[in-house]
């Protein structure tokens, strides 16, 4: 029998040095976006996907995300009091509908997004898990289709590969940002997008294909057994993608699939984050309207 994936990693550990001078008092991942911290974004977009057991890695001594979480028992009687405790149901709703789980990636622990998977090692157990960057927010265009990590778990759960990694088809001047895929033909695999190489930021003009890494993923025993060998590559850092293309040379299955009904938005820059404000605001009756009016105010200034 198949098993389920119910559970997810979100990383939250980056120093966020694109957001300084905000990020040196203030956690990049709380900055807000719209009404919401963008880390809550990402929470319901796991819990909107089925997922109930949710690890969130921290930087060592960061608690934002935790006092976050916390119920503040003044805030919600004045909130009763006032009659405005609505505002505050999004975030009840979070610790409603999930475990969620606070770990924290020590100083000394190596730096590269790959790690925070080997720090929440205990947490997964053995088990397939949702993989989640922090700083990008998935933004659904098409309600009636199923969420990104729904697309990933429908191949995972299909084919059972040692990953599911999302992708999506960039410009090719912007390909040396990301990881690049080559795949299998039809003729040499019956399985869809089956990834026969990565290739981490390579030169425009040698890219294999258009088709980038993303910001979901899920990752089977396998990727975990790899990175927990810690082998450090650009920068010295323990990178994803690196344990991911070491996977894909010794044999192992990856499927490297685009979605639809949704966009991504990436919040780890200034114009990242203002770019998901508008994204966001257009995707919103209620605020849709104002922004189309004022975007036709500067435009026309």
């Amino acid at each position: 029998m198949k098993m389920k994936v119910t559970k997810a990693i979100i990383t939250a550990s980056g120093r966020g040095t694109r957001f300084l001078p905000v990020s040196s008092a203030y956690q990049k991942e709380m900055v807000p976006v719209m009404h919401k911290p963008q880390l809550q974004w990402v929470i319901e977009e796991a819990i909107d996907s089925g997922i109930s057991d949710i690890a969130i890695v921290v930087r060592e001594g960061s608690d934002v995300v935790k006092r976050y979480l916390e119920i503040d028992d003044k805030l919600f009687k004045y909130l009763k009091k006032t009659n405005k405790i609505q505002l505050m149901d999004s975030v009840i709703r979070l610790t409603e509908n999930a475990q969620i789980t606070i770990i924290e990636q020590k100083e000394s622990d190596p730096y590269g997004n790959g790690t925070p998977y080997v720090v929440a090692k205990d947490f997964i157990d053995g088990e397939p898990f949702i993989g989640m960057w922090g700083d990008d927010i998935i933004i659904r265009t098409d309600p009636t289709k199923p969420t990104v990590i729904e697309q990933m778990l429908h191949y995972y759960y299909e084919f059972e590969p040692s990953a599911v990694m999302s992708v999506r088809k960039v410009p090719r001047g912007e390909i040396n940002k990301f990881g690049s895929y080559d795949f299998y033909n039809e003729k040499e695999t019956s399985i869809p997008y089956h990834a026969k190489l990565l290739l981490e930021k390579p030169d425009p003009a040698n890219a294999p294909s258009l088709m980038a890494n993303s910001c979901r993923f899920v990752l089977g025993p396998d990727v975990l057994e790899e990175l927990s060998k810690k082998i450090t590559g650009k920068d010295g850092e323990v990178w994803l993608t690196d344990a991911v293309a070491r996977l894909i040379g010794t044999g192992k299955t990856v499927i490297a699939a685009p979605w639809t009904g949704s966009i991504v938005a990436t919040i780890g820059d200034p114009i990242g984050w203002l770019k998901a404000n508008v994204y966001l605001a257009m995707n919103d009756d209620m605020y849709r309207e104002d922004v189309i009016s004022f975007i036709k105010d500067i435009h026309m200034k």
